[in-house]
């Protein structure tokens, strides 16, 4: 997280440089998992678990309902991921993990408003800050039964860059204070190297924040 905060201030300093625009601030939390696919002889199944995010938001009017709100935004996001050999007689794998994934994203959302209600969407980019895992893997074979602990980095075993779609709705509160809910799914798959064997792996969130907006500059 100590590399994401200079490239959430550079992120807002360049924002900030843009005129007729309201600066903000977004946090809250998160849920999690990942959407799977089955690989040669192994079932996956994710779960969600909470985290958080962190960002500054700016809202660039584009008419009396639109406007263009790109985000510097810091995540946490931790899921469970269990798999399970299949179709293989007197060999059985099962591997229960944790994974905790820390991201530098940046959402480009057009918003439009309706009184105090608004819906945005689009695009999302995201860095890859860290990626780590922990669990218990099981095995069985010929040999007999085996237990063993996993707690590694895997930093280089998923893809750095990923980019997908943010849909999301909100309502802007007295004061300058907001609520949003917003959902991402990714498009590529971040193992994209092992997909053949382990399966596909792509990242899916919800999120609800709260929001609060700086007096517009002019």
């Amino acid at each position: 997280m100590n590399r994401a905060f200079p490239l959430l201030l550079s992120g807002g300093l360049l924002l900030a440089g843009t005129a007729h625009a309201q600066l903000g601030v977004r946090a809250g939390g998160s849920l999690t998992n990942l959407h799977t696919t089955n690989g040669a002889n192994l079932r996956n199944a994710s779960g969600s678990l909470a985290g958080y995010q962190v960002g500054l938001t700016y809202q660039l009017p584009l008419s009396k309902v639109l406007a263009f709100v790109p985000e510097v935004q810091y995540s946490r996001e931790r899921h469970t991921l269990r798999q399970e050999t299949y179709a293989v007689s007197d060999v059985g794998y099962t591997a229960d993990l944790r994974y905790r994934l820390d991201y530098l994203n940046v959402p480009l959302l057009v918003r439009a408003t309706w009184g105090p209600v608004y819906l945005e969407a689009g695009p999302q980019v995201s860095l890859a800050l860290a990626a780590h895992r922990d669990g218990t893997v099981y095995s069985t074979n010929w040999g007999g039964n085996s237990t063993y602990a996993l707690n590694d980095d895997i930093s280089s075993s998923y893809r750095r860059f990923d980019a997908g779609a943010s849909l999301g709705v909100g309502v802007q509160l007295p004061a300058g204070l907001g609520l949003d809910v917003r959902a991402y799914r990714g498009f590529l798959t971040l193992n994209q190297e092992n997909s053949e064997y382990q399966g596909s792996y792509q990242r899916q969130n919800i999120q609800a924040a709260l929001t609060y907006r700086l007096p517009a500059q002019h």
